[in-house]
């Protein structure tokens, strides 16, 4: 047996009151119990047959049957790998199935035979535009309850809401179409060259918009109990000769050998310039160390430090040199991985957050997280940092920002604290 917090319990009860539901709630909040509470209430008074949960690879098969196991959820719940496992197991004679699928296989699963859809990190389905999406609505059509979860649904901007919400209600709520939602709640930023448009939410419709959205969104705020987390900004200096480097980079976008020939280009060499780490060449498999002013605080760090630290890191070259550098450091890749680090047999753990960043519980495995180089995806950044920071952490987690001095890092991180301030500001609709 075992008891759900009054939050927790506030979302299964949100779940069973309405057709089609976004919970928002912080991630490790509990999102993935509370649904299976309420789907097991849902299967024995609607008599539901046929569950789908979409989710990322990784969430998909390791978080949901998981979950169920470790509580004694009595449900019928299967990881299927392909479109034929979920179609063999819809024929498989039982009351309820529950299949729990990744969206990588999107494109192979069936529709029409759905009771209930399940959308774990509804974010993923933010672009209307994307083959993820197309087919999400394809699953989607005429499903009569849908339920989608997300820890940080406007993160990157209000823009992404529009799809995740389309896809529950057809576009009832904040519009049918992208235009129309930017007509009513976004304003023109600026158009290049009078073709791309570029939109940001007009902060005097935010009250209307969330006011539109209310009917099919639940937003868990402030109740939920978690460990202290503590961020701090290591700012590190590169050595006078490569700072000089470095600026000359930025001033002319030619530094020996390579030459960026446009801002984006220039923009990515600067930011593996400030992590010490440049790419040589086009493939990617020759680098450069360049400094090692971050890599020099990060060894101190790890000799600082007793528990299992996470590093993470935006390139492959990054990530060669701290196994180089650092005795026994890891890249967490596989299950096994994830199981090793969260046993504590791994010291020194390396990530990506766009591999590793959703729905996995590394909370075991220690509290000290570092930055070696930044994102501009804020989602991204905070599904990251909440890996650490969730239910059955035990101690202060701690977010630490390797920033060099008067580089692009430093735009960076005030592009994230920007979004960070705009994501807390997205208020419950209750």
């Amino acid at each position: 047996m075992f008891d759900l917090d009054e939050y927790q319990t506030a979302m299964v009860r949100e779940i069973l009151a309405r057709k089609h539901l976004l919970i928002v709630a912080p991630m490790g909040a509990g999102k993935t119990l509370s649904t299976l509470v309420a789907l097991s209430a849902l299967i024995v008074r609607e008599k539901l047959q046929n569950v789908l949960v979409i989710a990322p690879k990784r969430v998909a098969m390791s978080v949901w049957e998981q979950e169920a196991e470790k509580f004694d959820i009595p449900l019928n719940i299967r990881y299927c790998e392909t479109g034929l496992d979920v179609k063999l197991f819809l024929v498989e004679p039982a009351p309820h199935r529950i299949a729990v699928c990744s969206v990588t296989r999107i494109d192979e699963l069936p529709h029409k035979c759905w009771d209930v859809v399940v959308i774990d990190e509804s974010t993923l389905f933010k672009h209307k535009k994307s083959l993820r999406s197309k087919q999400a609505r394809r699953i989607c059509n005429a499903v009569p309850r849908r339920i989608e979860l997300s820890g940080t649904p406007v993160h990157n901007g209000y823009e992404g809401l529009w799809h995740q919400l389309f896809l529950l209600d057809g576009g009832g709520a904040l519009g049918k179409t992208l235009t129309e939602f930017r007509t009513r709640y976004m304003r023109l930023k600026y158009k290049v060259n009078a073709v791309v448009s570029t939109y940001e939410v007009n902060p005097l419709a935010v009250p209307q918009l969330m006011r539109d959205a209310k009917p099919l969104i639940y937003v868990v705020k402030d109740n939920v109990k978690l460990p202290d987390i503590l961020y701090k900004d290591l700012v590190v200096d590169m050595p006078p000769n490569a700072a000089a480097a470095y600026h000359r980079f930025a001033a002319t976008a030619v530094y020996e050998d390579i030459i960026s020939f446009s801002s984006s280009a220039l923009g990515m060499k600067l930011r593996q310039f400030a992590s010490g780490c440049m790419y040589t060449d086009d493939k990617r498999d020759a680098y450069s160390l360049v400094h090692q002013a971050k890599m020099e605080a990060l060894i101190s760090l790890r000799e600082s430090y007793t528990g299992g630290m996470l590093v993470a890191y935006s390139f492959l070259s990054e990530c060669r040199e701290v196994m180089k550098q650092i005795k026994g450091a890891r890249r967490l890749e596989t299950a096994q991985d994830i199981a090793d680090w969260n046993a504590k047999k791994i010291e020194t753990a390396l990530v990506h957050p766009a591999s590793i960043g959703h729905g996995l519980n590394l909370q075991t495995g220690g509290s000290l997280l570092v930055w070696l180089s930044l994102t501009y995806d804020a989602e991204l950044y905070s599904q990251l940092n909440k890996r650490l920071h969730r239910r059955g952490q035990t101690d202060t987690v701690s977010i630490v920002h390797l920033v060099a001095r008067n580089t692009i890092d430093e735009k960076i991180l005030t592009v994230l604290q920007r979004k960070q301030e705009t994501a807390k500001r997205f208020g419950s609709p209750q």
